[in-house]
């Protein structure tokens, strides 16, 4: 797995962080350089495989990031129903 699908899945698991947020959640894992983050979030950004929000940062739910696989505290559970 390269560094940028590391840092993928780590904005999966965390949405709507803030670059900050991600920095440290990078340096609390071994696998990913915290110094790399604004790097690899702005390349996210750039190829569309993240969105960015009055700050706060999601990856978009496309191929292996599913919609049913994390739930976020503002925006509620994924719905049966597909709404």
């Amino acid at each position: 797995m390269t560094e940028y699908d590391v840092f993928l899945d780590l904005l999966a698991g965390h949405p709507g962080a803030s670059r900050s947020e991600l920095r440290e959640l990078a340096g609390d894992t071994d696998r990913l350089d915290a110094d790399a983050v604004d790097d690899l979030l702005d390349h996210a950004l750039v190829r569309e495989d993240a969105v960015e929000a009055n700050g706060s940062h999601w990856v978009m739910r496309s191929g292996r990031f599913h919609p049913d696989e994390y739930e976020h505290p503002l925006t509620g559970e994924w719905r049966e129903d597909g709404l």
